[in-house]
């Protein structure tokens, strides 16, 4: 756990990087910190354009708002999940310079982006939660939402920090990540259910994570149910590739000079 001992050790300095790089996003802009409420109701808005408007998309049992609000609930998710991804993979590659900085271990660069990632979507899951809240009322499974989202950040930064560190030796990984993004984005159920899934497709759904982890939102938020199996899966898998990754970095950082 050598990583998550770096990560508490340097928090202080994490989580003044972590500020200055949200302000850098908002600062000389004419709507400033609007963008993270924008961002994400842009994204909603198109989703909902597409598959409520034009494909006419409709699942039985549910009106026009609540399946806008299972979008939401798959959509702000993935959103965090591709830009720290995206951002994070790069991160390593883009930061030569802090490469034998002692104070600010590279291992922190790529957290620093994961969590940024996270930081601007936690305003969208927000606007989920007080969607469901008007439409929907307060359940105690909402308690979750918190927990599943931690072990969402767990689970992208082991995998941002095992991209980041493949990447400072195979280069071509950069030209892949918005291709993986898309492809993620079209196989991960946003604008559909896994129970819209054809039988023969469900495989996928059982080997792609964000499955996972949008089903979880989706039942502790809508359904009001703790699918138990589910959340101990997931969790199982979040700290082990929280753990792989950190222990991938920091065997393999003292190389990254070489190759940088």
């Amino acid at each position: 756990m050598g990583a998550l001992a770096s990560l508490l050790r340097h928090r202080r300095i994490l989580y003044a990087t972590v500020l200055q790089g949200l302000k850098k996003r908002t600062s000389g802009n004419a709507l400033g910190v609007l963008w993270l409420l924008l961002y994400p109701l842009l994204f909603l808005s198109m989703y909902s354009l597409v598959f409520v408007q034009i494909l006419q998309v409709r699942i039985p049992g549910l009106g026009t708002m609540d399946y806008i609000l299972v979008v939401f609930s798959g959509l702000v998710p993935f959103l965090a999940f591709a830009e720290a991804f995206g951002t994070g993979t790069t991160s390593v590659v883009a930061s030569r310079d802090l490469l034998m900085n002692t104070l600010f271990p590279i291992e922190l660069v790529v957290a620093r982006e994961v969590l940024i990632g996270h930081t601007t979507m936690g305003m969208g899951m927000l606007l989920l939660w007080g969607a469901v809240l008007h439409y929907h009322g307060s359940h105690w499974t909402h308690l979750l939402v918190p927990v599943i989202y931690l072990l969402q950040i767990m689970m992208v930064l082991g995998l941002v920090w095992i991209t980041a560190t493949l990447t400072v030796f195979f280069r071509d990984l950069q030209q892949a990540i918005p291709i993986l993004v898309l492809f993620l984005m079209m196989v991960s159920p946003i604008g559909y259910t896994a129970n819209m899934v054809p039988e023969g497709l469900k495989a996928l759904l059982l080997l792609n994570p964000l499955a996972w982890l949008m089903e979880l939102y989706r039942a502790c938020l809508m359904r009001g149910e703790v699918p138990l199996e589910q959340l101990g899966l997931f969790a199982l898998f979040a700290c082990v590739l929280f753990t792989l990754g950190g222990a991938l970095i920091l065997r393999l950082k003292p190389l990254f000079a070489d190759h940088a």
